[in-house]
């Protein structure tokens, strides 16, 4: 009698298990749409993802580092700020910080101490590396990842506090790795716990050469993102070799340079509106070339403005 319980328990154990399993299994990207340029060397996609507090959206920014005019830049130390000290940043919406620098594309950072406003600006120390081309915003810090940028786009990441500076335009910090070396990692991630919440990463592919913002949207509500587990599966999906938790929840935003030139905020905020977060990353960015017609549109245009000639003269005549 007591092998038969036994065996049931053991039974309905493994069936738990196996429930768990396949729940962790759906958590992933259930549809992309192909990269589309946007600018020169930068492509955007968005993703639908199938999580475990529901259904989420991801919206990718593909940034290829050797692409002519792609550069980077952060929010700058604020005046009479020191790093390390009580005031390093002015915080900004990353709207305001799309248009104050004239970048194409923008995201938020690192966490920050004075949290969560939407209204107003406030005095920050950040969490974690911050330069802001060249200069040192916030200094590196254990228990956090950094994100490298060279002024020739060279692009790594880095174990808070090992970080080699020299050489380095930019840089921030989040969390920790979520991805590294191509595995799931986010257990080990301060911040990537087991709350469903908007995410906000940064991601690099295995040689290097493409960098990938990434912003996954819950919506209007708070619960309805992702966990850390699931983020990294996101990344996986997306062919991400390396990847940064940065600050997410309600500081969660991608903004994109509209066709008018205004900020187009991508994702829904749960907050009703943009938080003013302590750090930024702005992307510079040539648009896209035009595209040349056909040679045979060119012939067709060149015949026809002959004809048209010709005819002008004959009614001249």
């Amino acid at each position: 009698m007591n092998r038969l319980i036994s065996t049931r328990v053991l039974t309905a154990a493994l069936a738990l298990v196996g429930a768990s399993a396949l729940m962790d299994a759906q958590a992933q990207i259930v549809s992309v749409t192909p990269y589309t340029p946007i600018y020169q060397g930068i492509s955007e996609a968005t993703a639908t993802i199938q999580a475990s507090a529901g259904t989420a959206y991801g919206y990718v920014m593909q940034i290829n580092l050797d692409a002519p005019g792609i550069s980077f830049t952060t929010t700058p130390l604020t005046v009479g700020g020191s790093p390390g000290g009580s005031v390093e940043t002015k915080s900004q919406t990353t709207a305001q910080f799309l248009q104050s620098t004239g970048t194409q594309v923008a995201i938020n950072a690192n966490t920050f101490n004075t949290c969560c406003s939407t209204t107003a600006p406030a005095n920050e120390t950040l969490n974690g590396l911050a330069i802001s081309n060249g200069q040192l915003v916030s200094p590196d810090a254990a228990g956090t990842a950094d994100l490298l940028l060279s002024a020739t786009n060279q692009a790594s990441m880095a174990a808070g506090g090992t970080a080699n500076l020299t050489g380095i335009s930019n840089a921030i910090a989040g969390f920790g790795y979520v991805v590294q070396n191509g595995k799931n990692v986010a257990s080990g991630a301060s911040g990537a716990n087991t709350a469903s919440d908007p995410r906000m990463l940064v991601g690099l592919s295995q040689n290097d050469q493409y960098l990938y913002l990434v912003a996954i949207d819950s919506g209007s509500s708070d619960g309805n993102g992702v966990t850390g587990s699931e983020e990294a599966n996101v990344m996986l999906d997306l062919g991400i070799y390396n990847a940064i938790n940065l600050d997410g929840g309600g500081s969660t935003s991608m903004v994109v340079q509209g066709a008018n030139g205004k900020p187009d905020v991508l994702e829904s905020p749960f907050t009703g509106a943009e938080r003013y977060d302590g750090n930024n990353l702005g992307v510079y960015a040539q648009p896209l070339a035009p595209v040349p017609l056909p040679p045979s549109l060119v012939l067709f245009g060149s015949a026809l403005l002959g004809l048209l000639v010709v005819s002008r003269r004959q009614l001249l005549i």
